[in-house]
């Protein structure tokens, strides 16, 4: 006879946000101004937090699904193939016709480990409540929210959710909600915390709203919107800081690898490996936060997603 935590873990883990393309210039330094220079190699990538969430979490062999905007441009293929083959779940995403394809200029400098990014998206639409209305919240286990210019359409969705888990007939089977602060030029994102179990706040973000360190990021949320969820403020190459729903803090190292070849998507790998543990009924958060530093760190060492074997 199927448990109820058998159920649960049947169910999959949807990411929703951005999907694009990413062309990466691996390059000895950042390019000068007005240069012509040679890199030492390039590539196309699936990019976008959503999308690289769900790379990370099927590589870590959890059952996932996104939902995005897509363009139907043939360009746009690319990522369709990449998601087919990673055996990521697409069938409920948003197709618009005579759209460009969300599109991420990356320069990698090997003389330091940064990423350069330059993002173009003229017209592609942000996803809808009525886009999202369509998934049979029954599906999943856990939903993750990308904080993105359409924050008043994500708050709804988050309170569709809310209110689904409030269904005395969905008591055994409640769904996880999880979101991610991170664009700095989005100052609204914090409207997002109400009614999530899981915040995620990027230093980008916290910056831009005027906070200095990582535990002043976590305290000021919490202040300011109070409740029983966990915030998680990774920190760059300096300690990730944490609250539980309890109150209680936590401060996690990082473990960057002796040479930083790929720093793009780091910040997804991590967030997707502490949803990843979390999601598997881990209840040590200092376990959740040590496996997605070090996930993170291992991310870093090589360029994409996939290590070698």
């Amino acid at each position: 006879m199927e448990t109820k935590d058998d159920t649960q873990a049947s169910k999959k883990i949807l990411c929703v946000g951005l999907c694009n393309i990413d062309i990466i210039q691996v390059c000895d330094a950042y390019p000068v101004e007005d240069s012509d220079q040679r890199c030492q190699s390039s590539r196309w990538q699936r990019g976008g937090n959503a999308s690289n969430n769900c790379t990370v979490l099927a590589n870590l062999g959890a059952r996932c699904e996104l939902l995005a905007s897509f363009s139907d441009s043939n360009t746009f293929q690319f990522a369709l193939d990449d998601l087919r083959q990673r055996k990521i779940v697409f069938d409920q995403c948003v197709y618009h016709r005579d759209t460009q394809v969300p599109l991420s200029t990356v320069w990698l400098s090997v003389a330091t480990g940064s990423r350069t990014i330059v993002h173009s998206n003229p017209d592609l639409p942000e996803l809808t409540l009525e886009d999202f209305k369509k998934i049979n919240l029954a599906d999943y286990a856990w939903i993750h929210f990308e904080g993105r210019r359409n924050t008043a359409a994500i708050v709804q969705m988050i309170q569709r959710i809310h209110c689904w888990n409030l269904d005395p007939n969905n008591h055994s089977c409640k769904v996880t909600i999880s979101v991610e602060m991170e664009k700095p030029r989005h100052s609204n994102l914090d409207l997002l915390v109400d009614g999530v179990d899981v915040v995620f706040v990027g230093k980008d973000f916290a910056r831009f709203v005027g906070h200095k360190s990582a535990r002043e990021t976590v305290q000021a949320l919490k202040e300011s919107h109070p409740g029983r969820y966990t915030i998680i403020c990774p920190w760059g190459s300096s300690d990730t800081v944490a609250m539980d729903e309890c109150g209680r803090w936590y401060s996690q190292q990082t473990y960057p690898p002796e040479v930083i070849r790929d720093s793009l998507g780091a910040g997804d790998t991590f967030v997707a490996g502490c949803i990843f543990k979390l999601s598997q009924n881990e209840r040590s958060l200092s376990t959740v936060l040590e496996f997605a530093s070090r996930l993170a760190g291992r991310k870093l060492a090589h360029f994409g997603f996939d290590e070698p074997c």
